[in-house]
Parts: C-alpha cells; structure tokens; sequence
C-alpha cells in the first residue's frame, strides 16, 4: 500500500530510447511504465545523429517532444549529452575522429565509445552540442541530473594522440628528455630517446608484443595514464559547459573494475559516481558485492545505479534467465551497498539491432501480465514506501581493502612470471574471505586516510612509493593492522623494481625478504602447513620468504624444495601487526590466515557461510539491517534482532528469519 501524499524520492526506472518507436506509441509505454512505479527516464544518450543530421543544422523538435512527455507524466529526467555515439557524416567529413587501434589500423565509424579523445574535430563538435543542449534545457524542471557521454572506455593510438601523449609527458617530466630516458630504464633494448618525436604509443607496430605486453613497461603505465587522463578531459571538457547553465548533479555510467580508466581519479570529478551492473549467470554475490563497494569506495559516498537488466543479457556468452526474485534480490544488494537509484537498461526492449535481446521492462511481448514485469512492479510499490531515510543512511566498515588501477596495469601488463596473474581476482580473494564473514569492506584508493580503519588490506600491491610506505608503517606503528601479499611493494610508478630484494621498501614493515618467487603452472597447488599440520593450499605463485622480525604463520609441504621457507607471516611493528601471504590461498589456507588476523583485531566474525549476506546501513538513530539471499534454495537464519520491523513485509520478525529463494529482509532497528 502506497503511503498517502508520499513521494517516491528514489530513482527507479532507466534507459527509454523513444526515438526507436513510433511517437503514437510513447503514452502508451508510460501507461504501462507506471503501473510499476517507474518514476524516471535517462534520455539522449545516442541521439547525436538525430539532433545535428548535418554539421551546424540542429533539430531539437523530437528531443522536446520527449521532454514534454516526461514532463506531463511527471517522469524525473537524467539527460545526457548524446556524445556516446557520433553519426557517420562526422566520421566521413573529419575521420581523425576515428579511432586508431594498436595494430594501425583506423576505424570507419560505427559501434559506440569510439571517438579519439583528442580529435580536435571531436572536441569541438561535441562542445558545440552540449553548449546547445544545456542551454535549451537547463530550465526543464523535471530533470535530476546530467549523464555525460556513455561508458567511456578504450584507448587509440593515432597521430593526435601520439602528439598530445608527448605534450602529457613534458608536463609529467619537467620537459627533461633525460628524465624519462632514466625512469624508463630507456638504455635496455637501445631504446634511448634523443628527440620528443621518437617517442610513440605503445603499439604492435612498435614496442608491443602480441600478447599485449610492452618492451618499456614504464611507456606502457605513463600511456595508460595519458589515455585515461585524455577521456578524462572530455568529460570535463562537458561539465562545465553543462555548469555555466545548470548546477544539477552531473556523472557519467562507469563499470565496475574495468581495466581501461583510473576511476580513483575520475570520481575527483564527478558530482555523483554512477555505474552498470551486469553480473554473469555465473557471478558470485561477492563479487557483485564487492563491485557496488568499490563503486561507493570511489568517492565514499552513495552511488547511482545507473543500468542493470531485469533479465536477460545480450553480450554475453549464455543469455540466461535471471531466476524468479533474482533481479529484486540484485536491485537491493547495491542498495545495501551503497545505491541511491534503482535503474534498467532499458525500459523498452529494442527491436532490431545488436540489443534486441536485452531484456527491458517492457519485453516484445508488449505486456504488463509477463513474470518480469509483475516482479517490477513489486519491486517499484516496495520501493515507493521504503523510507526517504535510507538513502541518508552510511555504511561504517572497520575493514579496508586497496584498490590501485596503476598496479593493475603494472601488474597485469608486465612480462612473467606467469600469464595467470589477475588483478581484481587477486582483490576479490580477500573480499570475498570477509565477506562470507559478513564483514563490511570498504574499498579505497592509496590516497585514503587508513587511520579509521582496524585493517587495511593491500593485494597484489605492485606499485608502491616513499610516501605510500611511510603512512603504512604510521598505520602499523600506531596499531593498525596491515596485510599485503605477493608481487606487492615491488616496483615504483615507472615499473622500476626496488633493488635490495624484495618486497622492496615493505620489508621493514613485514619484518621480512625474500629473492625468489616460483610460478606454479595450470592448476597445480602446494600444500601449506604449520607444527606437521596442513593448513590449506596455495596456488598461482610461491614466494620463498625469509622472515627476519618475522614470525612464521606456515610454510610450504614437504612435495617440493623450498619446504623450509615460510608461506604466510606477522610481523610485530610498534603497536600493530603487518602480515604477508607469498601464495594465493586456497579457501581453508584464507581461513586460518584470517582467524588470526581477526584475532589481533578484535573484530568478531560470522562462520556460517551460508549465502545470506547481511550489511548495515545506518544514520544517527536508525540501523538498516538488509538480510539477502543470494540463493536460489530456501534460508533459515537466527534474526540478529528479534522483534525487528521488516520494512519489505511490514512485519514484525520473531527470532529466526525465513528466507525464500532470493528473498531480501530490511530490517528497522532503532537505536538506544
């Protein structure tokens, strides 16, 4: 039952492409639409080809017609800048717009996401339509926000972008030739520089292999920068055209752990972080949980859920079924985590195209009787009465983990020692060890202040510095608890490994060194043990760790040479403890790793490990508890507080919680 006189204050709706569909046909979608409680639209964000069909000739009259729409339904608006997607006659008229790719080759147009970002041309044909755009609807009252381009990601490697990559770097090296000849160890392989013009992207037709390596791993990470920095500048290059007529939130839909941007440094510059949610038939919760953490990490603040799908997927290998309550249960996990909007890709399902076969609230069927709407349209009345005060309500982790897209590079593009290395697989271990915990995490960046936290977790840390070491040991020394793993602290910005053994400048801080590391082929596995007894396996590589302040934790079996070196360690510094994993760990070897860093900690931890995920969020004098299975077979859990308000249900909740396959529980606690 809908509250009376309330106004439903969370986003919940999407994508809503009307340009696809006859113009009769558009009440009738918001008919239908809010039947469910959809209360917004995103718009234009691939409309460019329709709003400017020439160069300078501009046709706003659909784009209002839309908008009067929205505006007569009292559908809130996100409207985007449509620079998501550039029209043909664009590509043909100025074609160093398009993209150049690593092996040379440059694109004819097509696709989306794919204009060079430092195209001139681009730059100011873009500029000139968000001028437009923002100044014709800055007054519309209904719009919420503003959505700049679409997913940004992607690098080219043109001429335009070998000349500004090279402007990039005399500002990033003092105009010091010499400087970069000696940060990039620029004498292996006679790769000196003498002129600025000798200097190239890193490309298959120079200095990458075809396995996407780099001959100059230094190169390679200060490219990574300048692209990511490139598009970076676009999307400013738009807020503030948008900023001189509106000062509504502006963002642009990131994705999750992509490889391709620094998000650390795009939340710098964005009103509010938003993000699409496209989990596999496959994906563990905790790795979608983790996802949402890392996107609320971005800016430690609520983020937008800007697409998800209500069932199917298009661009994966299995467009599977999402399972009955799935996309409810999903819709509220990333609220648990940190969302303040509940949105779809999209609204109407398309008909032709590459996205045909995307779900969408209203599938080909055309029909409101369907199992996925009727799920909707649960999910929007229950939205609709959910209190305004969560939306204000945090999220208080004592736990902490790392998250550095320059080691991701660094670690991911370096030659060996094994092509198994996977950054955010490497992260996701220890996520998912306290999450099965239901221990919250917070996901940040190396700028974060650790001080607030009981520990700080660092995985695959592969790029380190002074400073960076220098607040660790404060962390440790002051009685935190830090903990770091293999091919962590090994190299500096410009993958220059610090000499002296490794890992290099935390060896004081671990209380250890170590010379070698073995890379373990395929899936073969070494058993860890401690006083005879096998404490679990590890994989992937094996560090031969030498403890110096150290104290062993286990050590490697007796199956191979390096038995008497030490796997996992803790180190007494100051009022803290640093500890150190040169394996990856198996589930039971995380166990007992965790167990005693838990232990000094004081933190307490649930062990049951049964697919219920609990998170908290909460303001001065309200918790709210969500309770979530994220499984398809039936839960019985003892309620972590009896007699509570689920606000799903409007029941009061006795002492063990019944949940259903993908059922969600938010309970209302009130603070003493």
């Amino acid at each position: 039952m809908k509250g009376k006189g309330k106004t439903m204050s969370i986003l919940y709706g999407g994508d809503y492409n009307p340009e696809q569909w006859p113009q009769s046909s558009w009440q009738s979608d918001w008919d239908k639409l809010k039947l469910a409680d959809v209360n917004s639209a995103t718009i234009n964000v691939f409309s460019w080809s329709l709003l400017e069909q020439t160069e300078d000739e501009f046709d706003f009259s659909q784009l209002d017609r839309i908008v009067r729409l929205l505006e007569k339904n009292n559908i809130k608006i996100v409207m985007a800048t449509a620079t998501g997607a550039i029209p043909f006659w664009m590509t043909k008229k100025y074609p160093d717009i398009n993209r150049v790719d690593t092996n040379g080759h440059r694109q004819i147009g097509g696709k989306r996401e794919n204009a060079c970002p430092n195209s001139k041309s681009f730059q100011r044909l873009a500029a000139q339509l968000v001028e437009k755009i923002a100044k014709r609807y800055s007054n519309v009252k209904n719009i919420t926000h503003w959505h700049i381009s679409n997913e940004y990601n992607g690098y080219c490697y043109c001429d335009n972008c070998a000349r500004e990559f090279r402007r990039w770097l005399k500002k990033e090296y003092d105009n010091d030739l010499e400087k970069i000849n000696c940060a990039w160890n620029t004498n292996f392989w006679s790769h000196t520089y003498r002129q600025w013009d000798e200097i190239m992207p890193p490309m298959r037709l120079g200095d990458t292999f075809s396995n996407g390596k780099s001959v100059l791993s230094g190169l390679d990470l200060a490219y990574r920068r300048f692209q990511s920095d490139s598009l970076l500048n676009n999307f400013k290059m738009e807020r503030d055209i948008i900023r001189k007529y509106d000062n509504r939130p502006i963002t642009t839909n990131l994705m999750g752990s992509q490889k391709d941007l620094d998000y650390f440094k795009w939340a710098k510059e964005m009103d509010v972080v938003s993000w699409d949610n496209y989990p596999s038939f496959d994906t563990p919760a905790s790795y979608t949980a983790m996802q949402h953490d890392l996107m609320r990490g971005l800016k430690g603040k609520p983020f937008m859920l800007m697409e998800q799908t209500p069932s199917q997927q298009n661009w994966q290998p299995f467009n599977s079924l999402k399972f009955p309550n799935q996309m409810r249960m999903l819709s509220y996990q990333a609220m648990a985590h940190g969302a303040e909007t509940i949105q779809f890709f999209q609204l109407k399902q398309s008909r032709n195209g590459s996205e045909k076969f995307h779900s969408a609230m209203i599938s080909h069927s055309d029909s409101t009787k369907t199992r996925v709407f009727k799920e909707l349209k649960q999910l929007g009345e229950e939205l609709y009465n959910l209190p305004d005060e969560i939306k204000l309500s945090k999220i208080s982790s004592k736990v902490a983990i790392i998250f550095d897209w320059n080691s991701y590079w660094g670690l991911e593009d370096c030659m060996g020692p094994t092509t198994n290395l996977n950054y955010v697989n490497g992260i996701h271990d220890y996520y998912k060890a306290f999450y099965n915990k239901k221990i919250s995490i917070d996901m940040i960046s190396k700028e974060t202040d650790f001080k607030k936290y009981k520990i700080v977790i660092a995985p695959n840390m592969y790029i380190n510095s002074e400073s960076l070491t220098q607040r660790i040991e404060d962390f440790v020394n002051e009685g935190g608890i830090f903990v770091t793993d293999y091919f962590s602290g090994i190299s500096d910005k410009n993958d220059n490994v610090y000499l002296g053994g490794y890992p290099g400048l935390l060896k004081n801080v671990l209380g250890l060194k170590y010379d070698e590391t073995d890379a373990l082929p395929f899936e073969t596995q070494h058993t860890l043990e401690n006083d005879s007894q096998k404490i679990g396996n590890g994989s992937l590589v094996c560090d031969l760790i030498q403890p110096q302040t150290a104290q062993s934790l286990a050590h490697y079996g007796t199956e191979v040479f390096y038995s008497n070196y030490s796997a996992l360690t803790r180190n007494h510094f100051g009022q803290g403890y640093a500890y150190y994993s040169g394996t990856r760990l198996n589930d039971k070897a995380m166990d007992y790793f965790l167990t005693d860093i838990l232990k000094q900690a004081g933190l307490k931890a649930d062990s049951s490990k049964n697919d219920v995920e609990v998170m908290v969020r909460q303001n001065d004098d309200t918790k709210f508890v969500f309770i979530i299975n994220t499984d398809s077979e039936v839960k019985k859990i003892d309620n972590p507080y009896p007699g509570s308000l689920d606000l799903l249900s409007q029941k009061v909740i006795s002492k063990q919680i019944v949940l259903q396959g993908y059922d969600v529980r938010i309970l209302r606690i009130q603070k003493s």
